[in-house]
């Protein structure tokens, strides 16, 4: 890692893209080191580790505790929206947050219009938009939409035999691809059970096909009146890793490519955790896949060697024997560490906070409150994760949170806590609050940055690997669907 380079004039394209890459990454890592504890900190001990003081820079907490919370959240809202706002500390850590993430450059990271562009040189025909909005959410009915045009592009781009979606579930964006654009395609997923109930729910959005699905022409919809192929669509139950044979799986689903040698193009809509990293293992070691096509997520159930410090009191050890590491997969970030935590809050949308103005649940609050009361009363006592999730909609007041907390939890301490010691607690929440939820915006702007630098060094990865044609795409609104950038490449 942090490598120099030659002067771009004497470098070739390929040579230059890898060098604008690197300076990326490097500008990322650099900006992060200092921050990295506020990333991987937890809002659970918000107050008993003393987050405020201890993790965020002097100038910028002095500011903060000089403003009302609605005066610092207008300030916040303004310039996280692009809007340009007078130069504060504040101002300046949100800007700066957002100078450090990827953004449509042209080079490696291009739009969904200019990916259109690539795949016509690449000798693909783009396709018509097809919208389905039954048996799908609005979210993944717009997912579905944006992307399986695009992927049935590619699809004849790369001269693809048949589309395999990696972890599919319940299969939908092979339904556009089969029946609206008619490539063969096979859902694989680790899931037996909904591997399973998959066909029949797929037949019976086949007898509906024509009269659900719209083909989208110059901005007008239009019915579908096509006939379809009823079994282009085949599903196979089985846990995906870089040394999982796609190629032998389609041959056997698929009986009639079974003497041809078949050309997969693998994708995945929101591939979870390692099977994002390992979809990309197999497009550079399996020559039979001739393209890649993937949105990632869950990026808190990646695999990292992380040093001992960097674990919270909430790791998990996540890691399948089958499955090879998460992150990093370049050579180039080799040894560098993220922690879950800061893995966790590269998964949340500082576009959707920031358009709904949205505050944290005051569940969080309640939450650190009851672990500064616990660690003073009961130091040795652990809260098994996930045991309080569903009390807060039940509770107006942080007393009642507490009761219920202490049934749930068995603590005892209820019943022995005097009146008092609720109502002077009640006269420092506003204060507390104010803390928490500024605290909790100014680590939502790393967010992006982590999930940037999980990304790149997935680029980095293909080039490494000798692939030229190797593309970050944006592909989705970030507000409707917040893991908005997709990985393509072609070999």
């Amino acid at each position: 890692m942090m490598q120099g380079s030659r002067s771009e004039d004497s470098e070739s394209p390929m040579t230059s893209k890898i060098s604008r890459l690197q300076h990326h990454i490097n500008s990322i890592t650099k900006y992060l080191a200092p921050l990295l504890p506020i990333a991987n900190c937890h809002m659970v001990e918000f107050l008993t580790q003393n987050h405020w003081e201890k993790l965020l820079p002097s100038p910028l907490r002095k500011t903060l505790e000089g403003l009302e919370l609605n005066q610092a959240l207008e300030e916040f809202w303004t310039t996280a929206s692009g809007q340009k706002t007078k130069a504060t500390s504040l101002s300046d850590w949100i800007t700066t947050a957002r100078a450090h993430c990827v953004a449509i450059n042209n080079d490696y990271c291009i739009s969904a219009e200019q990916l259109q562009e690539r795949i016509r040189t690449w000798g693909g025909d783009i396709k018509p938009e097809i919208r389905v909005k039954e048996f799908m959410t609005s979210k993944k009915s717009y997912e579905v939409q944006t992307m399986s045009r695009l992927v049935a592009s590619l699809h004849s781009a790369s001269n693809a035999t048949c589309c395999v979606e990696a972890g599919g579930g319940r299969g939908n964006l092979p339904v556009a691809l089969c029946l609206g654009y008619g490539i063969p395609s096979l859902t694989v997923d680790c899931d037996a059970a909904a591997v399973a109930a998959a066909p029949s729910r797929i037949r019976i959005i086949q007898k509906q096909w024509h009269a659900i699905a719209k083909r989208i022409k110059d901005g007008n919809e239009e019915r579908m009146s096509d006939s379809i192929d009823k079994n282009l669509h085949r599903f196979a139950a089985a846990f995906i890793t870089e040394h999982t044979d796609l190629a032998g799986i389609v041959k056997e689903k698929f009986p009639e490519f079974a003497e041809q040698d078949v050309k997969l193009l693998l994708t995945g809509l929101h591939t979870c955790g390692n099977l994002g990293p390992d979809s990309l293992r197999i497009f550079a070691s399996q020559p039979t896949t001739g393209a890649v096509f993937n949105v990632p997520c869950c990026y808190h159930l990646l695999t990292e060697t992380v040093e001992g410090d960097m674990f919270d009191v909430f790791q998990k050890d996540y890691r399948s024997e089958e499955s090879s590491q998460g992150f990093p997969m370049s050579e180039y970030l080799r040894g560098y560490n993220i922690g879950r935590n800061g893995r966790m809050l590269a998964a949340q949308s500082i576009h959707r906070v920031v358009r709904q103005r949205q505050l944290p649940s005051s569940s969080l609050l309640y939450r650190a409150l009851l672990q500064a009361i616990i660690q003073e009363r009961l130091p040795n006592h652990k809260i098994s994760e996930g045991k309080l999730k569903r009390i807060t909609p039940k509770c107006q007041t942080f007393q009642q949170y507490f009761k219920m907390a202490d049934e749930i939890l068995k603590l005892e301490l209820y019943d022995s806590l005097p009146d008092s010691f609720f109502t002077d607690m009640h006269k420092n929440m506003d204060c507390q609050w104010k803390k928490l939820v500024l605290f909790y915006l100014l680590r939502l702007c790393l967010a992006q940055v982590v999930e940037s630098l999980i990304l790149l060094d997935r680029l980095m990865f293909l080039f490494e690997n000798g692939f030229d044609n190797v593309y970050l795409v944006k592909l989705f609104d970030p507000v409707l669907s917040p893991r908005c950038h997709s990985i393509v490449a072609v070999r």
